[in-house]
């Protein structure tokens, strides 16, 4: 067990430093963390909200997007390099198992996808109490109420989101141990996550009578083959305070998360070690 935790932990640093070296992982970080400083300057652009939702949406959702994009992409190709340069054949012939190789490849790319979460959201939250402080002085001039954010929300949000980007990332390990090319599974994994993103719909169809029992059936699998990645949305209520988490959603939440993550990560397994490289 000992060994291989370390094997794991050594396939995981080797990804890890991979794909920092990477000049999409530091173009994707310069281009998000360009767009959420950004962001106050844009705020003139929102119509009908506060200045710190608009900052904070728009921030958080150039988050998932690039972190979504970095998460699909980075990871099959990490994947695939290892499996089109042969160099897959050479680790695994050693004391490496299959599984262990999976799972060092995951936690290598959700250690970067940790940090890239990280940056940014200590950027928002400059931004954020830069003009917060700016909002405050301004409200209590004008004999107002000021809008502000917490911090222990922003820490909580930046767990929920990474803990999400993990499930994309597990997603896409699952499709690239059955698929043969790095395209093929860069475009699978993007439908995965706009499918994720949307199950919402499904979830609501479901809930509503139906005489087709096909239709049904059909509505029942999707709704949990695929993770409803919309649940981790909580940036409002977390962060603002716009609105009031349920109690024990946090943990439902996360556990949710970890259920999809170890799922898909053991469906991987499982067809890797059928894989023929």
């Amino acid at each position: 067990m000992k060994d291989s935790l370390r094997r794991t932990l050594w396939i995981s640093q080797v990804t890890f430093l991979e794909a920092v070296r990477q000049r999409f992982f530091a173009f994707l970080l310069v281009l998000s963390a360009a767009m959420v400083l950004s962001s106050v300057s844009l705020r003139v652009f929102d119509f009908g909200h506060g200045e710190l939702k608009f900052i904070a949406d728009f921030g958080f959702g150039g988050m998932f997007f690039f972190g979504s994009v970095l998460a699909v992409v980075m990871t099959a190709q990490l994947f695939f390099s290892e499996i089109d340069n042969k160099t897959a054949l050479t680790l695994l012939a050693k004391p490496l198992s299959r599984p262990e190789f999976l799972l060092g490849k995951f936690f290598g790319a959700w250690a970067v996808l940790g940090v890239f979460v990280l940056v940014l959201a200590g950027l928002q939250g400059v931004v954020l109490w830069a003009r917060e402080q700016e909002l405050i002085v301004a409200a209590e001039q004008a004999g107002k109420i000021p809008t502000t954010f917490s911090i222990v929300g922003l820490c909580q949000l930046v767990l929920l989101q990474w803990l999400r980007l993990g499930v994309v990332v597990a997603i896409v390990l699952a499709i690239s141990s059955l698929a043969r090319t790095f395209l093929f599974t860069v475009v699978v994994g993007s439908l995965a996550v706009v499918a994720g993103q949307l199950q919402w719909i499904a979830q609501d169809a479901f809930l509503r009578p139906t005489d087709s029992p096909i239709y049904a059936a059909f509505l029942w699998i999707s709704t949990r083959l695929i993770p409803n990645l919309q649940q981790f949305n909580l940036a409002d209520a977390l962060v603002l305070g716009s609105s009031v988490v349920e109690e024990g959603a946090l943990i439902s939440v996360g556990f949710s998360g970890l259920a999809y993550l170890v799922a898909y990560l053991t469906l991987g397994s499982l067809i890797f070690r059928r894989r023929e490289i």
